[in-house]
């Protein structure tokens, strides 16, 4: 891991400049993790609007090591979520030598040798974090919380590669709506629960704003059955942390429905990352 001391923090560029202030913060969490300076840290230095920065790459395996060592199921499971948030946001191949966020700045104040240890202590910590999914599934199966599932889901997503999957859980967080796309016209069919949230039906228009859309029904389909090993993934797992809404929610997204503007069979699976 990059040192505190290192004169890299100094050119490793992040949302409001350098990240001078970032191994002050870091430390400051091992001692006190849930405080302000966490949330400083998080959400407005190493992720902000969506984005994560060089500087990210280089916290991330010190906030993975607390994540290691600590025998609070709390911290374990906020840090686990918080970095798939953050390897979610990342439009980078896993073997990539050279992160897409580092080329954001032209001339590079780093040598390409030091970009690639960066990235590479990044690659490993996401495995020591990827690790601890089983314990994590079995915190969120034991735990008070439903909250946190969908959420837990999308980080493993995240770590696993499937990161279309993994934003789509979290674009979609609530599990109250999806939008479903036409390959053929582009129509946009809003997907929504009925009162009582099992079943999944099609609108034109958006339900929320139009109370008398035309409501489209779904032929679901198990997701187990499919082809897509990603949808077969987030099946098992959300069995295994009985995410109740979600297992009610897939076969509706692992099935069918026709485009109410030009009659063609849309799978909402696939429409769902347009």
């Amino acid at each position: 891991m990059l040192d505190f001391a290192s004169p890299v923090w100094g050119k490793l560029q992040g949302p409001y400049g350098f990240s001078d202030r970032i191994p002050a913060l870091i430390q400051h969490i091992m001692h006190d993790y849930f405080s302000d300076e966490k949330e400083e840290l998080y959400w407005e230095l190493l992720y902000h609007q969506n984005t994560i920065y060089p500087c990210t790459y280089a916290a991330f395996p010190y906030l993975v090591e607390i994540a290691r060592k600590t025998e609070s199921p709390a911290i374990l499971l906020d840090i686990f979520i918080t970095c798939g948030i953050f390897e979610a946001s990342s439009k980078n191949a896993p073997l990539v030598d050279v992160p897409a966020e580092f080329l954001r700045y032209q001339p590079p104040l780093l040598d390409q040798e030091t970009i690639r240890e960066i990235n590479r202590e990044y690659r490993h910590a996401i495995l020591s974090l990827t690790a601890k999914t089983e314990s994590i599934l079995h915190l969120a199966r034991t735990g008070e919380h439903d909250a946190d599932k969908r959420y837990i889901l999308a980080a493993d997503a995240a770590f696993r590669g499937d990161k279309d999957i993994a934003n789509m859980l979290l674009t979609f967080s609530a599990g109250d709506e999806y939008v479903t796309v036409c390959p053929t016209c582009d129509q946009s069919i809003y997907i929504w629960p009925d009162e009582n949230e099992d079943v999944l039906y099609g609108y034109e228009e958006d339900p929320v704003f139009h109370e008398k859309a035309n409501r489209l029904s779904i032929i679901t389909k198990r997701p187990d059955t499919t082809n897509d090993s990603g949808l077969q993934r987030l099946y098992q797992n959300a069995l295994a942390i009985e995410d109740k809404t979600l297992l009610a929610h897939l076969p509706y997204l692992a099935g069918e429905l026709n485009c109410c503007s030009c009659d063609t069979p849309i799978h909402v699976w696939t429409g769902l990352f347009s």
